[in-house]
């Protein structure tokens, strides 16, 4: 077998690979052995991304293309975008090969960034410093003329208080020697923007003065107006982009519809169970630790592959029941969505992890939501035996807070929908009646019966006058 047969036949099977690459594996690229130790992301027949070490002790993340899949011109997007960076002035970091003699592949290897974090606006007390950083990134490159049309918190990195431009395919070049248009800078920075919750837009909002005088324009009312619909617009496409991943197989999701059952899972959980969880969910819940029954609703908490697991199925409690639900989307399939827009808000909930339909004949009937079990107390509970700390007062109110800004009403907000678990955090669960709203007024209205309901728990005058105060 000649070398140039032998690399075809060991990376052509990493590249083809459909769910899970077993690491540590061996490149060879001119001489030098790679130990690929760890991937970092895979797009079956286009693209495998592999953390490595060589034989000199170069610790690398190694790109792989596949050629039939365009990636002479994915290798050249990444070259031109390294070197458009870098003479931008931004920091990168530098390439250690590329190559094109991988037999059907095409390849490119960077140093690897040690001690890098990603940028987290969340208590922190730099998050001000932070974000001029970052709009002077974003100045620094359009006024040299460049900019990264897919800019998002993965593909800028924090290395000693300093800011990396990794994923560098997606810079781009506007004008041979022109500054970026203002409509395409205002669009990437919105872009920009949109990646941080509510809360962190605000510190941006604070800031953004900073970016304009950099770009030499004025920052009237007018343009604060402007921009914060240009953000509002991309905030709420990332949103819905987001929840349709929810139902659809992508990296994200594995996701399954048919006449007899639909059913969505986070990737890595299912790929990653040792049980086929679909068909085995009964078996699983006959396992599995009774938490809670009821004619609607079966709670359960079992323990698969070391992880512990909440299992919630709805039931069918009688034919007219049947008849009733097997039109509408299920209370599994609501609640699924639901804990995944409040994963995209930062309202904590547990980790949801998947949900399954069962149906006869495409008509739904019993249904499952699975999610991850956290020990935890009910707050009723909780706070009748003592005081809520300032902590847990302070998570509430951002509860509620991030609710009104996001425009979310839960439905049912008793005080045993929410839990605190042993590390002081507190959680909303039970989201099958949960709703966002476009309507402000009917948002109001729905908002209001949550704040009515959560204050009708407390018996205790001096707790309810604090949670009263307390809520927006």
């Amino acid at each position: 077998m000649s070398k140039k047969t032998e690399k075809h036949q060991q990376v052509k099977p990493l590249l083809n690979a459909k769910q899970k690459i077993i690491t540590p594996f061996i490149l060879n690229h001119d001489g030098i052995e790679y130990n690929c130790i760890n991937v970092l992301r895979l797009l079956p027949e286009k693209r495998v991304v592999v953390e490595a070490i060589s034989s000199e002790q170069q610790h690398c993340v190694i790109k792989l293309f596949a050629a039939a899949h365009k990636g002479q011109r994915e290798l050249e997007r990444e070259q031109q975008g390294h070197a458009l960076a870098r003479a931008a002035g931004v920091k990168v970091t530098d390439i250690l090969f590329s190559s094109d003699d991988l037999a059907t592949c095409f390849a490119i290897a960077y140093q690897f960034i040690d001690h890098a974090q990603e940028i987290n606006l969340k208590n922190s007390d730099k998050n001000q410093d932070y974000v001029v950083e970052i709009l002077e990134l974003l100045a620094k490159m359009h006024n040299y003329g460049v900019y990264q049309a897919d800019i998002h918190l993965d593909n800028i990195l924090l290395v000693a208080d300093e800011i990396y431009l990794i994923d560098l395919a997606s810079v781009k070049r506007e004008h041979a020697t022109d500054s970026v248009s203002k409509s395409i800078s205002l669009a990437n920075l919105a872009l920009m923007v949109a990646q941080f919750s509510l809360f962190e837009q605000d510190i941006f909002m604070a800031q953004i003065a900073v970016y304009y005088d950099l770009r030499g324009w004025e920052y009237n009312h007018q343009e604060q107006l402007n921009f914060a619909q240009q953000v509002q617009k991309v905030w709420q496409w990332r949103k819905q982009n987001y929840l349709n991943k929810c139902f659809r197989n992508c990296t994200m999701t594995t996701y399954k519809r048919s006449s007899t059952q639909e059913y969505a899972f986070k990737a890595d959980f299912l790929r990653e169970s040792s049980l086929d969880v679909v068909d085995n969910i009964e078996v699983l819940m006959a396992q599995g630790k009774l938490l809670k029954v009821g004619n609607s609703a079966t709670v359960v908490q079992v323990e698969l592959d070391g992880r512990q697991l909440v299992i919630k199925r709805y039931n069918i409690k009688g034919f007219r029941h049947f008849l009733k639900r097997c039109w509408r989307k299920s209370r599994a399939a609501i609640s699924w969505q639901n804990a995944n827009l409040l994963d995209f808000v930062d309202i904590a909930t547990p980790t949801p992890l998947g949900f399954i339909e069962k149906r006869w004949f495409g008509l739904r009937y019993t249904a499952y939501f699975i999610s991850e079990y956290l020990p935890a107390n009910e707050l009723l509970a909780e706070y009748q035996q003592r005081a809520p700390t300032d902590n847990e007062l302070a998570q509430i109110k951002l509860i509620f807070t991030a609710m009104d800004k996001n425009k979310i009403a839960h439905g049912d907000l008793k005080a045993s929908n929410l839990l605190l678990d042993g590390q002081g955090k507190v959680l909303m669960i039970d989201l099958d009646s949960m709703q966002e709203y476009r309507c402000s007024g009917a948002f109001q209205q729905a908002f209001n019966k949550d704040k009515f309901r959560f204050l009708q728990n407390w018996q205790n005058p001096k707790t309810q006058k604090l949670f009263s105060e307390l809520l927006p």
